[in-house]
């Protein structure tokens, strides 16, 4: 499974930065690996992870992928979340980490919408899906 990757670079004597590829427009991270990146302990995660779909904040069902695999013979599964639940864990976790993502999503964000060719310059319209209705 292509799940994308993404990273923060801390080099001495100069500002973080956040390294990011996407597959297909999206990012898919298990539990542990969210925590690893927000540099927090996996019940942090998965504290907040059933805090926000059980609020619903988020729908477990339209931002989580089950993988099924066999390995050894045995079959197993692994849960992954999408982008947008990394995004949401980064505005629940205190960490230094957390906060640099937060930074890096809202220049994303500003770069994207102020890019000379983007034919509507700062303007950005979002179709809301039926679900919404």
């Amino acid at each position: 499974m292509e799940t994308g990757d993404i990273k923060i670079i801390m080099e001495e004597g100069r500002a973080p930065s956040v390294e990011a590829r996407l597959v297909n427009g999206d990012l898919w991270m298990q539990s542990w690996q969210m925590a690893r990146f927000f540099n927090v302990f996996n019940q942090k995660i998965e504290a907040n992870l059933r805090s926000i779909f059980r609020n619903h904040l988020l729908w477990e069902s339209d931002c989580t992928l089950t993988y099924r695999y066999v390995d050894k013979g045995i079959e197993k599964q692994a849960v992954y979340y999408n982008m947008e639940v990394l995004i949401f864990l980064s505005y629940r976790i205190a960490s230094f980490e957390a906060r640099i993502f937060r930074d890096f999503v809202r220049e994303a964000f500003r770069e994207h919408i102020g890019r000379k060719d983007n034919p509507q310059n700062y303007r950005i319209v979002w179709i809301a899906p039926p679900c919404y209705n």
